[in-house]
């Protein structure tokens, strides 16, 4: 669940300070609303009970989704130029990283954010990507095809769909045979193609398939 916390602000309008609510910590597969707050641009907004003008305000916060395997720390987007104040983020992390991964399971890398529209875009390129797989999914069950998940940050980081369609080989020439025939049937799925170079690319093992 979210974690929230309190602190003095000063309005930028009135200069008059209050109290304001802020989220530490927000769980975007548990805390919905929230999610939407994020996505609409509202997550940083605030009113001010004096003089009642809306204007917004950035704390850092942490987004996590281990069913989407982010974890994400969101700082204020000046924060870019204090590599300091990263450094010591990420020190801290490290320091952490492995009481995370045995209590929480969460064994993926971090995301450093600036400013809360980089996470916005993160999510929305996730929806994006999501409905891509859905297609691919449907296509795989009407050809009764099977599937495995590709891992969901090389997966954002190379831009390809969140599953690998296979039959019964996951050699790379009769991948390229069964992603092409995909293809060709459907040459709005751009992740399939994308997978399609990926896979040409690759000399030895299959590196970004998620374990079983």
């Amino acid at each position: 669940m979210a974690t929230e916390n309190y602190r003095i602000v000063r309005c930028p309008h009135c200069s008059n300070e209050f109290e304001a609510k802020f989220w530490s910590v927000v769980r975007g597969d548990i805390d919905i609303d929230l999610k939407e707050l994020i996505l609409n641009g509202e997550f940083n907004l605030l009113m001010c009970p004096h003089c009642e003008k809306i204007f917004k305000y950035e704390e850092n916060f942490i987004y996590l989704d281990p069913s989407a395997e982010i974890l994400a720390f969101v700082m204020p987007d000046y924060y870019e130029m204090r590599e300091d104040l990263v450094e010591k983020l990420k020190e801290d992390y490290l320091s952490i990283k492995g009481h995370l991964s045995a209590e929480k399971k969460l064994n993926f890398e971090p995301y450093y954010l600036f400013g809360v529209e980089q996470l916005v875009k993160l999510l929305k390129n996730d929806t994006d990507i999501q409905e891509e797989t859905d297609v691919i999914e449907f296509i795989c069950f009407e050809k009764k095809l099977k599937t495995k998940k590709i891992n969901k940050i090389k997966a954002r980081e190379k831009d390809l769909p969140f599953i690998l369609p296979y039959s019964e080989s996951l050699k790379k020439g009769d991948l390229l045979e069964l992603l092409n025939e995909i293809y060709s049937g459907n040459k709005r799925l751009k992740r399939i193609k994308n997978l399609m170079e990926e896979i040409e690319s690759i000399e030895d093992e299959i590196d970004f398939l998620d374990e079983d």
